[in-house]
């Protein structure tokens, strides 16, 4: 039998003030009054859309209210696991906060011991999750810090042209060196800078550092550089990046962004980033190519002026076959796409030797240089 949708008549009682909080209810049609039931004194009245008993839901307490059908009502459940599940998997900052506000809530009603309530949620919030979704606010307003005093770092990593075999570029990565952690992993602090507008502050740091290290190298050097979706939906970013390189005399063809395939969801998004760069001046670069489930449909949809094959299909085409032959592939369909491509993660001579008969354009791993400073990128024979 399905319960989901319940229908109610003016004056029916929905639950009572005890009652096990089973579900949470959306009212679709009608109101709702919630009311106590010791005095009958009115709490609130709920219309179409709102949601309510969605407390008991989260810590499994009792109703601390009743709830009465003011008119015809028609209810959609929702169940209890519908709510915890995704609060859960949610942002732990998220969770944090879910727990300060029903403890809170809690504390504020008659007869309400919330260390004798069996609460699965509210254990999870109140201990290591609460901690973690604090301590990321912190490590937000710390690198929010670290960022406005240029303490966060960008190093250059080598890529060199494969038939060549000199360098014709680099890529910018970011470092961090967090005061009491020590160095910090660019997935983490990157992944935070993502989660909030810091990323447009970190990408204009990256950018005005390549800017000017372009400044001092060959013409015929590159750079390339990560931006992420909000970056390339801020109407401005690549405005501001323009001006700097005109203002520094640098060719915008010199800057070369990467966009993750990953991003690349909403094929028509991608479309108007790319004729976004393209009018300005920058090529654009499908980052870790091969491993998404788009990659083939991307060829088709997108029109990028450089695929960089992801570092899974470098390091083990000496151990199955089968990448090796759909690297073959790769490099075929770039030649008559007019694409250049890009070896990531080229670690051992064989390997290069091998990208090298694919006629590869360029490579980029431990074999033509770790990651280092501005100061030793420019030491090197161009």
């Amino acid at each position: 039998m399905n319960h989901q949708n319940k229908k109610y008549q003016p004056g029916d009682i929905i639950f009572h003030g005890g009652d096990q909080s089973d579900c949470a209810y959306i009212i679709e049609e009608g109101q709702v009054e919630i009311f106590v039931e010791s005095n009958q004194a009115i709490i609130d009245i709920l219309n179409e859309g709102e949601l309510f008993g969605e407390m008991g839901v989260l810590d499994q307490s009792p109703r601390s209210t009743s709830a009465r059908a003011l008119t015809s009502v028609t209810l959609l459940e929702v169940k209890t696991q519908q709510i915890t599940n995704r609060l859960a998997e949610s942002d732990p900052i998220v969770k944090a906060l879910v727990g300060v506000l029903l403890k809170r809530f809690r504390s504020m009603l008659p007869d309400q011991q919330l260390s004798s309530v069996n609460n699965q949620l509210l254990n999870q919030v109140t201990s290591v999750i609460e901690q973690s979704g604090f301590s990321k606010f912190k490590l937000e307003n710390e690198l929010r810090n670290a960022i406005n005093g240029k303490e966060v770092q960008t190093v250059f990593q080598p890529i060199s042209d494969i038939q060549k075999k000199c360098i014709a570029g680099f890529e910018a990565l970011s470092r961090w060196t967090h005061p009491e952690r020590g160095f910090m992993s660019p997935a983490e602090f990157i992944a935070l800078a993502e989660e909030t507008d810091l990323i447009i502050e970190v990408g204009d740091l990256v950018f005005n550092r390549a800017i000017e290290m372009l400044t001092k190298l060959p013409e015929h050097v590159f750079i390339n550089i990560n931006v992420s979706a909000k970056q390339l939906d801020d109407k401005q970013f690549l405005n501001r990046v323009l001006k700097k390189a005109q203002t520094n005399g640098v060719n915008p063809k010199r800057l070369k962004l990467e966009i993750t395939e990953t991003l690349v969801v909403d094929f028509n998004l991608a479309r108007k980033w790319l004729d976004k760069c393209r009018k300005i001046g920058f090529p654009v670069c499908a980052d870790d190519f091969g491993t998404g489930h788009s990659g083939m449909e991307q060829l088709v949809e997108l029109d990028f002026d450089v695929l960089k094959v992801d570092q899974v299909f470098i390091r083990n085409m000496f151990k199955n076959d089968r990448y090796q032959t759909i690297l073959k592939t790769i490099a075929q369909m770039a030649i008559n796409l007019g694409a250049k491509l890009v070896a990531e993660g080229v670690e051992g001579e064989q390997e290069y030797e091998f990208l090298k008969s694919l006629n590869f354009d360029f490579g980029q791993g431990y074999y033509f240089g770790k990651p280092m400073s501005e100061k030793d990128a420019l030491n090197l024979q161009f």
